[in-house]
């Protein structure tokens, strides 16, 4: 009698393909005061959006954004986001600034804890940790979004909610 178990396995996830985003380690980093401006510090991409690092390192570009849907002009991060996006309320927070100087290719400039470079291609990249977004001529690339965890119990906790009731669960 045998008492082998028949093993099961998930199928295993496609493989999304090499990661489309640069290693800028060994970019010539920039002094970010070259490229100052009231309310943080802009640059031109290659592409020509006008990009910039701005209030507690919040980043974005706006012109024409590859790959987006119709209309779509503002791409980026603002501090308390969850995730790069690119939708309405990047234009209506995006700062009226506009970039005096283009930064080259193999570059870098770091401003309040934000980085952005273009490529030797001429590709466009600002990351903040796991945040960021890769502009090429024909498409844009983004992190995926961060996931909510607000609701999540890290720890033993006891549960007594304000004026007693149910606990959440």
């Amino acid at each position: 009698m045998s008492t082998a178990v028949p093993a099961w396995a998930d199928p295993s996830p496609a493989d999304p393909g090499p990661d489309p985003y640069p290693d800028i380690r060994y970019y010539d980093e920039l002094d970010a005061g070259g490229f100052a401006l009231p309310g943080g510090v802009w640059f031109t991409a290659p592409t020509g959006q006008n990009c910039g690092i701005w209030g507690l390192g919040s980043f974005g570009c706006e012109g024409d954004i590859a790959g987006a849907p119709p209309g779509t002009s503002h791409i980026g991060w603002v501090d308390g986001d969850r995730a790069v996006h690119y939708d309405w309320s990047m234009g209506v927070r995006f700062p009226a600034t506009q970039a005096q100087r283009a930064l080259p290719p193999h570059a870098s400039i770091t401003h309040e804890g934000t980085t952005c470079a273009v490529t030797p291609s001429g590709d466009t990249y600002c990351e903040r940790g796991p945040l960021r977004f890769l502009l090429e001529p024909t498409k844009t690339w983004l992190s995926p979004p961060w996931m909510d965890l607000s609701w999540i119990e890290l720890g033993p906790a006891p549960c007594n909610p304000p004026g007693g009731g149910p606990c959440y669960k």
